[in-house]
């Protein structure tokens, strides 16, 4: 079975196992999302207006935003059966430059991404810290160890990254399904004690609450959209099991149990005031309170583990599309290229994931950061989703407006309710966000910049092997492997050797490596020889932006072919020392600064490509910006 591919023979082990990859960070909302909504409605004093309102508003938000949009909707714009935002880019080809409308469409790529790896700091943290704060009702003498063991759960989740998941999340699935389980299971005991709480599905006690409170409109809206956080990741994690699996384990199982929990907690409230402290662990029997903090702990570590492999899988993708520099990425599967892990960003993460506990101590003041990154990133998904409907659905022009303004209502509505978070700490994923959004731009135009720098030089490739060996030019008897970022032009170490050192080789192969705008490339089509004469050849190969690079093992055969032995041969390789220029005059001058030291930290492409170290040669040269 092909990477990616939903299982045909097992389909509820696969459905199992999307609970624990794809459903942990929407699972674990109950923990948080009805209570901050409850908070947020509290000054109108009518708490069975409040509960009524709240679980239409989350009912429908649920329906609309999750169940329509991207169940029904996005879920369908996938490339070779991957989604994600960068996805959608990638479907447009906004990667290969944009310009008028689509630079505005990249631009929301790019902003959507980035605001995704910010969302991916938060979740943890958040999604722990109510699990651990059911101490508060479950032995409030230990609530001062909240803060001290949340933020050891989130040290044990971001050190056992290294395992691999195939390892640490061999669980997942059953534990989640446990999980869902439970959920609807209290909740249908909430709902027993106080059924009259099923009216609230009707829409009208939804915009009952925001018309007659205009004032609360916003921040309750904007705690309302807690309980859909995680949405996106059904479109993000497309690729692992793919539609039909995603789809049925929703609709049949995560749905239903979420609902279920919400009305539960609602019904609890109507019967029980003070339970607004903290309805999720005052709903659930004394008897399981303990063993439901344990359960509840799994879980919210589980949606910390699929956030950090989104964040992975998204920074892969980045890196392989020029948006992002290149870091060390080890794939920790031998059956699934889409497992892996990225250790510096691992380490970045924990520790921004650590001050954050330490700094806002309880997941109320945190639910203030909470969420305006996810809704800025479902508003760049839907910009770019129709923008993909009207080029490859060709829908027609009514029922493009009609799919683009309701969803735009949905979205921006959301956004719009967010956005007054941002003085009470939503301005903290912002900040991580655009701090994301400037490496990427920074990095993008420094490629730019280097690839105009380095013409100056080299020529032509045509024209270098025109000129021919000079009379006095010394052979080697290897075989040398150059790398050239392109095709056409002479490896800016192949000119040197031969320009400065007077050294040639007596094969040379000079090898492209090009990423494609989809995330797998058949084995047959990842190669391409073109032979310029006896002694010079040109390879290129192309991967896909989710595959894994391995120069050697896709470069050997090609060279048997061409008779030439590839544990024999030996790589050349330019290394390009960036100089940034002397002052910073301008925006353009400051990009290349930051450029300049991402190029000093990035993955080297020895490693990247996975070359031999041992017959590998670097060949530096200095590049002024």
């Amino acid at each position: 079975m092909a990477a990616g591919k939903p299982s045909r023979t097992l389909p509820f082990a696969a459905e199992t196992a999307a609970l624990g990859v794809v459903f942990g960070d929407i699972g674990t909302s109950p923990l948080y999302a009805f209570k901050q909504g409850m908070l947020a409605a509290s000054s109108t004093g009518d708490i069975d207006a409040n509960v009524f309102g709240l679980l239409s508003l989350i009912t429908w938000a649920i329906i609309l935003s999750v169940t329509i949009k991207y169940v029904m909707l996005v879920l369908r714009a996938d490339n070779d059966g991957e989604g994600g935002i960068l996805a959608l880019v990638t479907l447009l080809d906004l990667q290969r430059g944009a310009t008028g409308k689509r630079l505005f469409l990249l631009a929301a790529g790019l902003i959507g991404g980035a605001m995704l790896i910010g969302d991916g700091v938060l979740t943890p943290a958040i999604s722990v810290l109510s699990a651990i704060e059911g101490l508060e009702v479950i032995a409030p003498a230990l609530d001062h160890w909240i803060v001290a063991a949340t933020v050891l759960v989130i040290l044990v989740v971001f050190i056992s990254q290294r395992a691999g998941t195939d390892r640490i999340g061999a669980f997942y699935g059953p534990v989640m399904l446990v999980w869902f389980t439970t959920l609807g299971g209290i909740g249908i005991y909430g709902i027993i004690q106080a059924p009259e709480v099923l009216l609230a599905f009707d829409p009208r006690h939804g915009l009952a609450l925001l018309i007659d409170h205009p004032g609360l409109a916003g921040v309750v809206l904007g705690a309302t959209f807690l309980a859909i956080t995680g949405g996106e990741a059904l479109y993000a994690d497309l690729g692992h099991f793919g539609r039909p699996v995603i789809t049925r384990a929703w609709l049949f199982v995560a749905m239903p149990a979420l609902l279920l929990n919400y009305y539960g907690q609602g019904a609890h409230v109507l019967i029980n005031r003070e339970a607004v402290r903290n309805p999720f662990y005052d709903l659930s029997p004394d008897v399981i309170d303990v063993p439901l903090l344990v359960l509840a702990t799994a879980a919210t570590v589980i949606a910390s583990q699929a956030i950090i492999t989104g964040v992975f899988s998204l920074a892969k993708q980045a890196i392989e599309l020029g948006y992002l520099p290149p870091m060390r990425i080890r794939y920790t599967s031998e059956h699934n290229d889409q497992h892996i892990y990225i250790g510096r960003l691992n380490w970045i993460m924990m520790v921004a994931c650590a001050a954050i506990v330490v700094s806002f101590g309880s997941s109320d003041r945190l639910a203030s950061a909470y969420g305006i990154a996810v809704a800025m990133a479902m508003v760049a998904t839907t910009i770019l989703f129709v923008a993909y409907v009207r080029r490859a659905w060709k829908w027609p022009l009514p029922l493009l407006i009609g799919l683009a303004g309701g969803l735009s209502v949905i979205d921006l509505s959301f956004a719009a309710a967010n956005l007054t978070k941002l003085q009470d700490g939503g301005w903290l994923p912002v900040a991580i966000a655009g701090v994301v959004l400037v490496v990427m731009v920074s990095w993008r135009r420094g490629l730019e910049g280097l690839g105009i720098q380095q013409r100056r030089f080299t020529e032509p490739l045509e024209d270098f092997v025109a000129r021919g060996r000079p009379s006095a030019c010394a052979v080697s008897p290897r075989t040398a492997i150059f790398l050239s970022r392109g095709a056409a032009v002479t490896p800016v170490a192949l000119g040197r050797l031969s320009d400065l050192l007077n050294i040639q080789f007596s094969r040379s192969v000079i090898v492209s490596v090009w990423i494609a705008s989809r995330p797998r490339v058949p084995v047959d089509e990842r190669v391409r020889v073109t032979t310029i004469d006896p002694v010079h050849v040109r390879v290129d190969v192309r991967f896909g932006y989710m595959q894994q690079i391995d120069v050697p093992s896709v470069l050997g055969p090609a060279l048997y072919a061409q008779g030439i032995d590839p544990d024999e041969a030996v790589y050349v390789i330019g290394h390009e020392r960036i100089i940034p220029p002397d002052g910073i005059g301008g925006v353009r001058d400051a990009l290349a600064h930051i450029f300049a030291f991402l190029a000093r930290n990035a993955e080297r492409s020895v490693d990247r490509f996975g070359l031999p170290r041992p017959r590998t040669i670097e060949i530096g040269y200095p590049v002024r910006l």
